[in-house]
């Protein structure tokens, strides 16, 4: 008996954060996430911190 609600109450809760993840209110956010990793530029005043102190030969 427990083990069904909580299997119910858990199935409820994945639907509800998947119909939440699929707003269209929440795609541009989403696409923007999603472009991270392949854009090559870096926002305004931001700069990539070298991590190698050896300069090159």
């Amino acid at each position: 008996m427990i083990s069904g609600i909580v299997t119910t109450v858990l199935m409820l809760l994945f639907v509800a954060v998947w119909i939440w993840a699929w707003q269209p209110r929440l795609r541009a956010g989403f696409d923007a996430t999603a472009r991270l990793a392949v854009d090559d530029t870096l926002p305004e005043g931001e700069a990539i911190a070298s991590t190698n102190p050896r300069k090159p030969a």
